[in-house]
């Protein structure tokens, strides 16, 4: 456990060189696009892909007994982007995702209007996928993983949905993320309904949660619960540094609008 605390405490440092720009810079509810969103992405996963480099050398087999990837979808594939204090417990794709090899989450197939949710739990997150291998960004104890603390990112992406101008792909928007969806951010109606640690509420201020095409370089909608790198670490909705859990981490939502 001693030599987890110092790998932790090496990777908190090295992140502060990270910089400065914005995993996803946030804009208000109408989904403004901002013109530093192609850049932000970037940071973030240059931020994520060092500390995996850091908290790799102490990993062993992950757990494969309580979790089944999902990784097909017949409609949008939402997941939960995550990140600790430590930049740990990362989860940075979503499962239906080609070639994903961040993806660690229990995603929420959204097949029309409804109440749905994406969560990480300890399972997922320690999985030794046989196509992802183990996630580089845990600390585990034997199988499992070490609990998380705190938080740097916490975001529900939904890929596929939102025709951002700047887009030009022509592939499935549903797993291509620079292909059109077919949705303007302003035609849907989605709202957080809650988080749980480990089946216990979060509480957070719903005003300050920030909705729409927040990343305007991709098709995704974002529900940004808190980001280092956003307009929320400036006035975050959640209290993180006192967020902590050992087994999940669940994230509920409706949405409405959609025509499927």
């Amino acid at each position: 456990m001693k030599a987890k605390k110092i790998l932790a405490a090496v990777t908190a440092l090295s992140l502060t060189t990270v910089v400065f720009a914005s995993c996803g810079d946030s804009a208000d509810s109408s989904s403004t696009p901002v013109t530093t969103a192609t850049t932000t992405t970037a940071a973030a996963e240059s931020a994520a892909d060092s500390a995996a480099t850091d908290s790799s050398a102490g990993s062993t087999k992950g757990s494969d007994s309580d979790y089944t990837p999902v990784k097909t979808f017949k409609g949008y594939d939402a997941f939960l982007m995550f990140g600790d204090g430590e930049w740990l417990w990362g989860n940075w794709e979503g499962q239906g995702e080609p070639e994903a090899t961040k993806a660690f989450g229990v995603d929420a197939d959204i097949t029309g209007d409804g109440e749905y949710t994406v969560s990480i739990t300890n399972a997922s997150i320690s999985y030794d996928d046989p196509d992802e291998g183990i996630n580089p960004q845990i600390a585990l104890d034997g199988d499992y993983a070490v609990g998380a603390q705190g938080c740097v990112v916490m975001c529900v992406d939904i890929i596929g949905l939102l025709n951002g101008e700047k887009l030009k792909g022509t592939g499935d928007p549903k797993t291509d993320k620079e292909t059109p969806g077919k949705y303007n951010a302003d035609d849907l109606k989605v709202e957080l309904k809650s988080i749980k640690a480990d089946g216990q509420e979060v509480a957070f201020d719903k005003a300050k949660i920030k909705y729409g095409n927040i990343e305007d370089n991709n098709n995704c909608y974002r529900i940004e619960i808190y980001n280092d790198y956003g307009d929320t670490a400036k006035d975050s909705p959640i209290d993180k540094d006192n967020l902590a859990f050992e087994d999940s981490l669940e994230i509920t939502f409706s949405i409405e609008g959609l025509s499927e």
